[in-house]
């Protein structure tokens, strides 16, 4: 059995991650640190756990015996713990994902394997990248227009913003995501993100450009399915809607249409707390200890 530590883990992507870890057949979790929850069990913070793991004190030298740690803390707090780490990591957080393995499995799973630290990507970033790296040599530009459910914004997201009957438009320019998809992709999209009064989910549309005349839609497709068989990633021959994607690991990406010779637009879905955040981590660590990667999210 793999032993598992988690720092963090009392908000909305760390109970996902939690609750597929309890089910996880190779999987146990025996350190739940928490520097504000200590001492609270775990259903306190999450009432639909069925679980008796009590909330302890942050421990390294206990979080140096287990097999792999999870840090799902704010963003400035992993870069700090994982200085003191010596195990595998796989931090949920912005703080790796730019110097260290980028873990999205569909494009760096030999990768993955072998790291020891792992960037878990942003969920805006996900569903980007997998809309468009397929095609990536044939684009001259792409604007990714974003629309996610608000608990992306944490457990206290509603109390700070106005969502009832309201569209908000946010960092239309600076996301802290549009670096990672400028790592993967290049410097040739623009990307702005929306919330609506959803509570899950990602739409990204992608308004393509391409350098050239598109001849045969059909090859484009061909492109997307070759690359994304056998994964989490399934091109569909509908126009997706986040319903068919919620609660599950699962990207659908479809749609695809002509808007004149060199313009395509798709539309890619996820969950942004499962594939954008809580499933592709336990991806990830199924990849790095050798494991089937649908592992405990069938």
């Amino acid at each position: 059995m793999i032993k598992v530590g988690i720092v963090g883990g009392t908000g909305y992507v760390g109970r996902d991650l939690i609750k597929l870890l309890l089910k996880h057949p190779e999987s146990e979790i025996k350190v739940l640190a928490s520097t504000s929850q200590a001492g609270q069990s775990l259903k306190t913070q999450h009432p639909d756990l069925a679980s008796d793991l009590v909330f302890t004190p942050l421990s390294v030298d206990t979080l140096n015996k287990m097999d792999v740690v999870f840090l799902s803390v704010p963003h400035g707090q992993a870069l700090l713990l994982a200085q003191n780490l010596s195990g595998r990591i796989i931090d949920m957080s912005v703080d790796h994902r730019l110097t260290h393995t980028y873990g999205l499995p569909e494009l760096f799973k030999p990768q993955i394997k072998e790291a020891r630290i792992i960037g878990n990507p942003g969920c805006y970033a996900t569903s980007c990248i997998l809309a468009a790296y397929p095609i990536i040599d044939l684009i001259e530009h792409v604007v990714f227009d974003c629309i996610s459910g608000w608990s992306g914004g944490g457990k206290d997201a509603k109390l700070k913003y106005d969502y009832e009957d309201n569209i908000i438009a946010y960092k239309l320019t600076d996301h802290f995501h549009k670096p990672e998809i400028q790592m993967v992709l290049g410097p040739l999209f623009s990307f702005t993100p929306h919330v609506v009064n959803a509570f899950s989910g990602i739409m990204c549309t992608a308004h393509v450009t391409m350098k050239s005349e598109i001849f045969d839609l059909a090859a484009v497709l061909e492109r997307y399915t070759h690359l994304y068989q056998n994964s989490f990633t399934k091109v569909v021959d509908t126009i997706p809607c986040t319903k068919d994607v919620a609660g599950t690991p699962y990207c659908h990406i479809g749609g695809f249409s002509l808007d004149g010779s060199k313009r395509l637009v798709l539309i890619a879905v996820i969950d942004n707390l499962l594939k954008g955040a809580a499933s592709q981590a336990i991806e990830n660590m199924n990849i790095m200890f050798g494991l089937d990667q649908r592992m405990g999210l069938n």
